[in-house]
């Protein structure tokens, strides 16, 4: 983008993140993300010419490092110390458009695979029940990615659209705006429930534990504002 023809550093830092998507690809790396299909899996909706255009560009400003893999079958990106502080400034991002310009969920930002890959990043871990949990999420109304697998032991959490193999201990039905509804914090899991628009199948203790443990956005908590 053009720049601001400015010293002022909010210019300058605008300059190189105000850019279409950039903060959403570093919002991706400071989660994690190190290999470029992960990367796209946050941001479906990038093209991977433009996403390659994006990394390179903040390499350039030295805000990602690009290395190659220790299998050296593909490359990893990783923020440097300027991306690694970059982590406040997007977190203050998102609390803000929660509470200001939170999303009422048109059809066309709602997102299966968005959706999925971002819940599988933020269950409660220091709650998640021990031993393997397998997890089956069905949607009622998607015709495509319409059921998925997530796979919780010892601390992790893999996230599987093929059958895992495993034995299933969880069945949960949703359709996909109740689901991010709850994802987001704009309706609790046990309410969803109660409305029937969540139905959750498996052993008694595991169910009842769930509101504690499943996924929520870091953002969930944060109350919206109406602006005057």
């Amino acid at each position: 983008m053009a720049g601001y023809g400015s010293f002022c550093p909010i210019a300058k830092a605008t300059e190189v993140l105000a850019e279409r998507w950039t903060l959403l690809v570093m919002r991706e790396l400071l989660l994690g993300a190190r290999h470029f299909n992960d990367i796209r899996r946050g941001v479906p909706r990038m093209s991977p010419t433009l996403l390659s255009k994006r990394l390179h560009a903040l390499r350039d400003q030295g805000i990602v490092a690009i290395e190659r893999a220790s299998d050296g079958h593909c490359w990893e990106y990783r923020p440097t110390a300027a991306g690694e502080d970059l982590r406040p400034v997007i977190e203050l991002v998102g609390h803000w458009g929660q509470r200001w310009v939170r999303s009422r969920l048109p059809r066309d930002e709602l997102d299966p695979g968005e959706l999925m890959w971002y819940i599988h990043r933020h269950f409660v871990k220091d709650r998640l029940p021990p031993g393997r949990v397998v997890i089956e999420i069905d949607f009622t109304d998607v015709k495509r990615m319409k059921r998925w697998w997530v796979v919780i032991e010892n601390g992790t959490v893999d996230l599987c659209l093929d059958d895992p193999g495993y034995d299933v201990d969880v069945v949960m039905t949703t359709d996909l705006r109740s689901l991010t509804q709850v994802y987001i914090g704009d309706l609790p899991l046990e309410r969803a429930c109660a409305a029937e628009r969540i139905d959750i199948q498996g052993a008694r203790e595991l169910v009842r534990g769930m509101p504690r443990w499943f996924a929520r956005s870091k953002f969930a908590d944060d109350n919206p504002i109406s602006p005057d």
